[in-house]
């Protein structure tokens, strides 16, 4: 273990490297890589040889977007890209390739704990919310009025709703009959694939959408798992056509290039409504251009996020959420008595933010089966070869770190927790579920050192030799810069390198070089989460404005099949006209409604075409 001083700390997926650092900035995006969009005059021969001018490639045409994903030259980084390709007259804009990280009653056992669809005032017994107050158990009617509309229609058939996400795990028992599947699919290009079973894997580009982070799967569960089938939950759609998208990443990461491809993807092979439960903090052209496309050619309609940071969008961002163009809802989350979640994000301008949906203590499939592994830091292996140590402390709560002491660490406040040139190891073998298909790494940390040339490298191997461990081919995550004292909470990496094993061996390698020192670290809370998408029986009760922008995607294609002929703009119609007047909302939202299905349902003239009766 020979540290390199004169290396900078390359972070994995570019988590604040100092080229592209600012202070306070949630700005991320692929180093190696920018998004170009060239006149709409501009032939394939003119884009190469632009691109080739600066001395790039060329990775992928975007499809219709008329949007190159190039890469760039070696030594290039973004912002010198940036300048360079906009000043080419045959250049209209260019921007990064930005990271995205990551609501008649049927006879489902577990669907008396599924407020958002009948509120009775029910205690909800696997509540995960901790907001203040929690509000469970909530207020009854305080809900989507589903029964009602399920009165009118279940069947989501008609219509295509694609869930561009982690992936779905389409072998699960309440969602494997709902899959989409076509005989004759299409690419993101248009480009014939031949049949196409359950969508498209555009983060490991193949063909297999199998979620294994979990979120994607929750969110198909809340739109589409079959209903009055006497398992599990019931979705809004109780048959639908759900096509994975997967663009998200074991972690719940992807980047824009990536997302607009399964965007595209979507829209070539039918999908009318795109549910997007995920966000970013930045302005975004190309993900617009996007998505813009998908409504004037595709009439297709995106139900998004607000998010989850409690921001007001007023004055902070949230995109896609911000997006004014016409085919977008943005969904803001509500807890049990129809108040706003803590975590939501919201809009005192009354522009963004459109409608609320249920967002709180949200049951719904899940990936597979998880269980959680960990050793605590009193007996993780502890190595320094030169500098300041890994240590652990007992103190509250019970923390590893590396700084003079665990309070400097955890504070942030110090300018000299660390010493010049430390390189410092701590590792530990910690034994996990051998059959699972996927091993993430999970952690609370604090975090304060010199962006760019100080943190933490993170590795993960089945070796127990330390050379071997930290060895580049077992780097699975680096992190630098500061957090100014606030806590990063469970954030993850991938440890797809034990995958198959009994026994994970995890460290943390501290680099630090000669010049400025801050605070440290303290990692507070660590566990390896392994997932078996075999067990296909599985669910789980999470939060977020992701849950409560399936309620809306799903009544959307509960709307368009009642009668396809109904655009993307008639469907918003109806769900902000039938949506209740919710006094939580009133101040914060465009409409100051929550989503109703019953309202929405009624606010459609009944199709002529179809035999259906309307009571």
């Amino acid at each position: 273990m020979v540290p390199n001083w004169t290396k900078l700390l390359d972070p994995v997926g570019n988590i604040d490297n100092k080229k592209y650092y600012k202070r306070d900035s949630k700005i991320k995006f692929k180093s190696s890589e920018i998004l170009v969009k060239f006149k709409n005059n501009a032939g394939d021969s003119v884009k190469s040889y632009a691109v080739s001018s600066f001395n790039g490639k060329v990775l992928n045409d975007l499809g219709e977007t008329g949007i190159s994903q190039v890469e760039l030259r070696e030594g290039q980084t973004v912002e010198e890209a940036v300048a360079e390709y906009s000043s080419h007259p045959d250049v209209e804009y260019v921007q990064p390739n930005y990271i995205y990280h990551a609501s008649t009653s049927p006879n489902d056992p577990v669907y008396n704990q599924l407020w958002g669809m009948n509120n009775t005032g029910q205690i909800i017994a696997t509540a995960t919310y901790s907001g203040i107050p929690a509000n469970n158990p909530g207020t009854s009617g305080d809900d989507m009025r589903m029964e009602s509309a399920w009165d009118v229609n279940t069947d989501c058939s008609n219509t295509i709703v694609a869930v561009v996400d982690s992936g779905v795990n389409y072998n699960h028992t309440d969602l494997s009959a709902n899959m989409w599947s076509s005989g004759s699919c299409v690419s993101d290009k248009g480009v014939s694939l031949g049949a196409c079973s359950n969508g498209w894997d555009y983060a490991d580009n193949d063909s297999n959408p199998m979620d294994l982070n979990g979120h994607g799967t929750h969110v198909a569960g809340t739109i589409g798992a079959r209903g009055n089938n006497a398992t599990g939950v019931a979705g809004v759609c109780w048959t639908a056509k759900i096509m994975a998208v997967r663009v998200l990443d074991q972690s719940g990461s992807g980047d824009t290039a990536t997302i607009i491809k399964g965007i595209n993807f979507a829209v070539r092979n039918g999908a009318k409504v795109l549910n997007l439960s995920l966000g970013g903090p930045d302005y975004d052209s190309a993900m617009r251009s996007a998505m813009a496309n998908a409504g004037s050619k595709y009439d297709a309609l995106f139900v998004v996020a607000a998010g989850n940071e409690s921001n007001d969008l007023k004055s902070d961002n949230s995109y896609p959420c911000e997006y004014d163009d016409a085919n977008i809802l943005c969904v803001a989350a509500l807890d049990q008595k129809f108040q706003l979640a803590s975590f939501s994000n919201y809009d005192s301008s009354k522009k963004r933010v459109d409608i609320g949906a249920p967002g709180t203590n949200i049951r719904s499939t899940w990936a597979g089966a998880e269980a959680t592994a960990s050793l605590a830091f009193a007996s993780w292996t502890k190595t320094t070869v030169q500098g300041t140590a890994w240590n652990w402390a007992n103190c509250p709560p019970t923390v590893l770190y590396l700084s003079t002491s665990c309070a400097t660490a955890i504070i942030g406040t110090s300018t000299s927790g660390y010493a010049s040139n430390t390189y410092s190891v701590a590792y530990a073998p910690i034994s996990i579920t051998s059959g699972a298909e996927a091993v993430t790494a999970r952690m609370n940390l604090y975090l304060d050192t010199e962006s760019g040339y100080d943190g933490i490298n993170m590795y993960a191997s089945t070796s127990s030799t330390p050379s071997i461990i930290f060895s580049s081919i077992n780097k699975v995550g680096s992190l630098s810069g500061e957090t100014n004292g606030g806590l990063i909470a469970n954030f993850e990496v991938a440890a797809t390198n034990c995958v198959g094993s009994s026994t994970c061996y995890f460290g943390y390698e501290f680099v630090s070089d000669s010049s400025i020192n801050r605070a440290g670290v303290a990692i507070t809370a660590f566990n390896l989460i392994t997932l078996d998408v075999n067990d296909t029986t599985q669910y789980n009760t999470i939060n977020g404005t992701s849950m409560a922008t399936p309620h809306v995607a799903g009544l959307a294609t509960l709307l368009r099949s009642f009668n396809p002929k109904f655009t993307y703009s008639d469907t918003i119609k109806a769900i902000i006209a039938g949506g209740t007047t919710t006094s939580s909302l009133q101040s914060i939202t465009k409409y100051g409604k929550a989503a109703n299905g019953d309202g929405a349902i009624r606010n459609l003239e009944a199709p002529t075409d179809l035999s259906v009766d309307v009571p």
